[in-house]
């Protein structure tokens, strides 16, 4: 029997085309050194770059839009796909850390998530080290919010 509640089973781990982060400028102030509201989570393979933003600047009523870049050393398309295509997979089982906190308020969080290892450690180190990223930069949430 799993310890995991009903309700949590029940949802639908799905990953819409409004809760992608495809804006320039949303995804360049993530990157603006300058800004010092940006945060970052480091695990294994994986980094997380998310900030919290009023949610009329999304263009969506969404809690958050997250956005994902395999790194440099994917070199072809296809390894390039292949990340990205594991990055969204563990993110919309794991989603629900980081959305549950925005569902209500208004604020929204925007994040991208990296993949900064070697194109052949992806298949084990993207669902290693995802979740526990997920983790932690729900819990700095937690702490900035108390």
């Amino acid at each position: 029997m799993s310890d995991v509640p009903d309700r949590v089973e029940q949802r639908r781990l799905t990953f819409p085309p409004s809760y992608r982060l495809k804006r320039r400028r949303l995804i360049r102030s993530l990157f603006d050194r300058t800004r010092d509201d940006v945060r970052t989570v480091a695990k294994g393979c994986v980094r997380l770059l998310y900030r919290v933003v009023d949610r009329a600047v999304l263009g969506h009523d969404v809690p958050l839009q997250v956005g994902f870049a395999p790194g440099p050393r994917a070199e072809s398309g296809v390894e390039r796909n292949r990340i990205r295509r594991l990055l969204r997979e563990v993110y919309r089982v794991h989603q629900y850390t980081l959305v549950d906190p925005f569902v209500c308020g208004p604020e929204a969080l925007i994040v991208m998530i990296l993949f900064r290892g070697a194109p052949e450690q992806a298949d084990d180190g993207i669902g290693r080290d995802l979740p526990p990223a997920l983790r932690r930069a729900a819990a700095s949430l937690d702490e900035r919010a108390d």
